[in-house]
């Protein structure tokens, strides 16, 4: 037994040291895409370095649900390939230790692993986007003038639409500049076109001015006192100007944390039992509103009227229909015709607003499943990567991360299409969210039972010279 015992350390150490030093390096370059990403919003903000390390913090956390998977798939391969390179595989099952005794302690660790996921997936990672996003939130709407996109309206300043053509960075000038102000609330009846403007915060970081150079300025003149003379006669101002400064309040220009149950009712920061409470709740929501609606389309525009009768008697509507003159035929059969199209409208109607209904819970849908998925997707990734790497007997890292990426990929492409079918509502969530975890499955159940008989990879010579045989030939008819 003490031998025995001294196998499973040896397995775990060859194990756990790969997957920490894959986690951490995968999770490493997922977050500097992550920072490649959001650089614009993060750069010139003035942000503490406390604020910045939060945001990471935050981001790294959300990331693990890419980057275990991976690092599971890429120690696996790499222990079992290491130990099958220096021949120590070999000499385990010389001692009559079956390669699934070898594989039952990373078993039983991966499992544990599972339900940690599991765990973490439910309630940590919930937190953690909470946090992430509601700081990212803040943080782009610090510093306001550096949010501005060029060919973008921006909304950045309160009541104040603001659009430019481009813009020099070096210089903070900005060109063929349009405002829309809405401060009075009376709509677009006031418009800036300026040539090129520039902005800054004053000293006081309470104001925001924008100095406008070469420009004009439309106003519509409103008389609340005499609405009717107002309507009547639309008077109009404007005005030329070389330059011009307009300020611009910023109250809330120091940085400021937003309260974070704004945030709350996104999927992405839920765990399962909030999630099956929207899930119940919307369900139940639209279902009143679609009968609500076609109840109504119904007795409006169907049963406008009850036709009286004896009981009993029978309707024959050709014998109505022989007693009406042509002129009530014909309104009979026009109102007819506008009840049918009105009804087709209705019905079409009726079905895009079920698909968009359909979306809106099938994005609550692949959050709730995504929990479970995180945990299985380690599992499947360790029975895809140890029996791999017993077959292939390359040490080293090389190996290991060129088939992890290989596989990874394949997982993460299978993964993202069957979320996009399940957000456009053209199949079942949990066709869309399994049926990856399935195909890597058989590709792991695959390589398990080569492994345990012993019996190598097919070879893909034969296959890639079939190959290129076919496209020689080809090459020849069209060249003949």
């Amino acid at each position: 037994m003490l031998g025995i015992k001294k196998l499973d350390i040896f397995i775990l150490r060859s194990y756990l040291l790969p997957l920490l030093l894959t986690f951490f390096v995968t999770t490493f370059l997922l977050l500097m895409q992550f920072l490649w990403r959001y650089i614009d919003d993060l750069v010139g903000k003035g942000l503490e370095l406390k604020v910045i390390l939060e945001l990471f913090c935050f981001a790294a956390m959300g990331l693990l649900q890419m980057s275990l998977p991976l690092s599971v798939l890429c120690a696996s391969i790499f222990a079992y390939g290491s130990m099958g390179d220096t021949n120590e595989l070999i000499a385990i099952k010389s001692a009559g230790v079956s390669l699934g005794r070898i594989m039952r302690p990373l078993i039983i660790f991966n499992v544990i692993l599972m339900f940690g996921s599991f765990i973490y997936a439910n309630n940590v990672l919930p937190y953690s986007n909470l946090r992430l996003w509601s700081l990212m939130f803040d943080v782009r709407n610090q510093r306001p003038e550096m949010n501005i996109k060029e060919g973008v309206f921006f909304d950045g300043i309160e009541q104040v639409r603001l659009k430019i053509s481009s813009k020099n960075t070096a210089t903070n000038m900005m060109y063929d500049v349009m405002i829309y102000d809405h401060r009075t609330s009376a709509g677009n009846t006031s418009v800036i076109i300026a040539d090129s403007a520039t902005m800054k915060v004053t000293d006081d970081k309470q104001a925001l001015v924008l100095t406008l150079f070469h420009g004009k300025s439309y106003e519509d003149v409103i008389d609340r006192s005499d609405p009717a003379v107002y309507r009547e006669r639309r008077p109009f101002r404007q005005y030329s100007f070389d330059k011009q400064q307009v300020l611009f309040e910023l109250e809330d220009y120091a940085f400021s944390r937003t309260n974070v149950d704004l945030f709350k009712h996104n999927s992405q920061m839920q765990n399962v039992m909030q999630l099956d409470y929207m899930i119940d709740s919307l369900t139940l929501n639209f279902k009143d509103h679609n009968d609500r609606v076609f109840n109504q389309f119904f007795i409006n525009n169907i049963c406008k009227s009850k036709a009286e009768k004896n009981k009993g008697e029978s309707v024959s509507m050709d014998t109505i229909m022989t007693k009406l003159s042509p002129t009530e035929k014909e309104s009979i059969v026009l109102k007819a015709l506008n009840v049918a199209r009105s009804s087709q409208s209705f019905v079409i109607a009726a079905i895009d607003n079920n698909v968009d209904q359909a979306k809106s819970i099938n994005k609550l849908r692949i959050e709730w499943h995504r929990k479970f998925v995180l945990g299985f997707a380690c599992m499947i990734m360790f029975f895809v990567g140890a029996p791999f790497g017993a077959l292939v007997k390359k040490g080293g890292f090389g190996v290991p991360v060129i088939f992890s990426f290989i596989f990874y990929l394949l997982y993460y492409v299978l993964t993202m299409i069957g979320e996009k079918s399940v957000k456009a509502a053209s199949i079942s969530t949990w066709v869309g969210m399994w049926f990856p975890v399935v195909i890597i499955l058989i590709i792991g159940v695959y390589l398990t039972n080569l492994a345990i008989k012993d019996k190598s990879l097919p070879s893909l010579k034969p296959f890639l010279h079939e190959i290129s045989s076919k496209l020689l030939a080809k090459k020849q008819n069209l060249n003949n």
